[in-house]
């Protein structure tokens, strides 16, 4: 198991981590619309929609 935060599972149903959102987003994906298009997060079950949204927030916020 990897101690790396950024390897974290965020989108269990397209085992989607939290590295390949920020990826996503540091290349320029700014809604979750287009995070969701570049990487299938929360086009599952949904479930993880909300800490998708947070991360996507915190992250732009970061600038």
């Amino acid at each position: 198991m990897s101690k790396d935060p950024e390897d974290r599972t965020i989108c269990f149903c397209h085992q989607v981590r939290l590295k390949t959102l920020l990826e996503a987003i540091r290349a320029g994906a700014k809604t979750f619309e287009e995070l969701q298009a570049q990487t299938s997060c929360s086009t599952g079950c949904g479930g993880c929609e909300y800490e998708v949204r947070d991360i996507l927030k915190e992250e732009l916020d970061r600038g």
